[in-house]
């Protein structure tokens, strides 16, 4: 709101600068002829002395026309200078005309045909006065404690709780760097750990990222009891494919769950829906003959070389034989490091399946434009021969494409 206020008051003074500015200069019309009359009046002397001179005309008729024209040029430029004043009286009246009037004018259509409402922080994001009330008062408190934690900054419990604070505002941002100074304070309290967890899948739109996981997975191994962590790292699994450890990890948060609990309720829909995709995915991998599992990572001094949106390409090709993938799967760098998953279904050529052939070497690579065939600058890593259905599969991506 006061963004758009400063550059709306700038836009309404520049207009009035360049309106109002030339009005109130003093007039310059009538300069030019004012001169030249000037000269006419001096020529019609000279032409007198010149008679003087040559003897047609007498000095007392001289000096009577000499009077009659410096009379005339005085009347002249008398008339020419009222006029002038008139017209700068005028122009600084339409000026202060202009100054008032712009303004309310622009005030006015904005409120005919703009959106008022939208200065209003309240009514923007659609809360009531009094809800608004409530989320100054929150951001004020939150405010006090971030200035209460700078003079006192070796609290870990003042910063878990400016976390939640912060969250609580919107600011997901600061409340996951207010956990990570109570993290760096308190190493073992799982806490802080699964806030940050939690905070940054609420950023991720609900999605359980790689960091969100890694810090859930560390907040279960300080407490294995730990409701959030259990939840959290089910629904990364569940996201990942892995159906048969979210069931595990729903199973043990079912545990403290109260019967009959609406809470109960939505733990065992995600388990069931979990047992119906890990059904589906047994089914396909059998139809689809022997797969190929295991992760993908990115090794290390690669990681400035592969922008977050660059695609990642997991294939596996014949050990013998033509170059051109079996099977492929998609994804991106922000996705690494991940699971994957090969198989029949996911051939490329009709009549070339994974199941058909003795050995296939595996590999990941960064594609730099995002075309499937290998291109220079490329970051790409691959296993040594392994049979159609080998499991637990580990590309690292450390190398670049000559």
């Amino acid at each position: 709101m006061l963004t758009f206020s400063v550059v709306a008051a700038l836009c309404v003074v520049l207009a009035l600068a360049f309106l109002v500015t030339p009005l109130l200069r003093r007039p310059t019309s009538g300069v030019s002829s004012e001169t030249a009359n000037v000269a006419v009046y001096r020529d019609q002397l000279a032409e007198l002395d010149a008679d003087v001179a040559r003897g047609t005309l007498s000095p007392e008729r001289h000096a009577e026309a000499r009077a009659e024209i410096e009379q005339r040029l005085a009347e002249d430029l008398a008339s020419r200078e009222a006029t002038r004043v008139a017209e700068s009286r005028a122009g600084r009246r339409l000026a202060l005309a202009l100054a008032a009037l712009l303004p309310a004018a622009a005030i006015g259509i904005y409120l005919g045909l703009g959106n008022p409402a939208a200065l209003d922080p309240a009514k923007r994001l659609g809360m009531s006065e009094q809800e608004a009330a409530e989320r100054q008062k929150m951001l004020d408190l939150t405010a006090k404690l971030a200035r209460r934690m700078e003079e006192k900054p070796d609290d870990p419990a003042g910063w878990r709780m400016l976390g939640r604070a912060y969250r609580a505002v919107g600011k997901m941002r600061e409340s996951v760097r207010a956990y990570q100074r109570s993290m760096a304070l308190d190493p073992r309290n799982p806490e802080a750990y699964v806030d940050a967890a939690e905070t940054l899948a609420l950023m991720e739109g609900g999605r359980i990222g790689a960091e969100a996981a890694a810090l859930a997975t560390k907040a279960l191994g300080l407490d294995e009891r730990n409701e959030k962590a259990l939840a959290l790292l089910g629904t990364a699994a569940f996201e990942a494919g892995d159906f048969k450890r979210a069931i595990e990890l729903w199973q043990r948060l079912r545990e403290f769950a109260p019967e009959g609990s609406d809470y109960a309720r939505a733990i065992e829909g995600g388990i069931a829906e979990a047992k119906r995709a890990l059904a589906e995915a047994t089914g396909a991998r059998t139809a689809a003959g022997p797969s190929l599992a295991g992760s993908v990572t990115l090794g290390p001094g690669m990681t400035g070389k592969a922008p977050p949106e660059a695609t990642v390409f997991v294939f596996a090709r014949a050990v013998d034989g033509p170059k051109m993938p079996l099977a492929v799967v998609r994804r991106q760098v922000k996705d690494l490091p991940f699971e994957f998953r090969l198989d029949d279904s996911m051939s490329m050529v009709p009549g070339m399946k994974l199941s058909a052939q003795a050995r296939v070497i595996v590999g990941a690579r960064v594609s730099l434009s995002g075309n499937p065939v290998p291109a220079s600058g490329d970051l790409e890593g691959v296993t040594e021969p392994v049979a159609p259905g080998a499991a637990g599969l580990k590309i690292v991506i450390d190398r670049q494409v000559p």
